[in-house]
């Protein structure tokens, strides 16, 4: 697992994590970040850790691997899947959002039911991606 970060906040302690993908780094954010009884993702690519694209054209796909890394993050800052309550699904084409609400399904509907959200971009930073997703949780 990624090494955690951790710093002290005027009003508590909050936490952050990383998924180590390069432009973590590069542009100075987390891939989650823990304050108080609430985590919450940013925005995050369907990427292996190298920052390499996964699954092109692939919509479904694109979709797991997003929640994969997500969901991966929630557990290493101590939540379970059943502990989300938002899930944000930002998509190029929202006519395909069946698929991105499949791939939804599948990762998270044996845990939770958080409310959820099919949001249109006009693009992403790569021009592969055709999803993105970010979560909130709270405990």
């Amino acid at each position: 697992m990624p090494d955690s970060k951790k710093a002290e906040a005027p009003d508590g302690k909050v936490e952050t994590f990383s998924s180590g993908r390069p432009w973590e780094a590069k542009h100075a954010h987390a891939r989650g970040i823990r304050y108080g009884r609430v985590f919450e993702t940013c925005l995050t690519s369907p990427s292996d850790p190298d920052g390499t694209i996964v699954a092109v054209g692939d919509l479904y796909g694109q979709t797991r691997r997003c929640y994969e890394i997500v969901l991966a993050s929630l557990q290493e800052a101590g939540y379970e899947v059943s502990d989300i309550v938002r899930s944000d699904v930002y998509l190029l084409d929202t006519r395909q959002y069946e698929l991105a609400a499949r791939a939804h399904k599948d990762m998270v509907a044996a845990h939770a039911r958080p409310v959820l959200s099919f949001i249109g971009c006009a693009n992403f930073w790569h021009p592969d991606i055709l999803v993105e997703v970010a979560i909130k949780a709270f405990r």
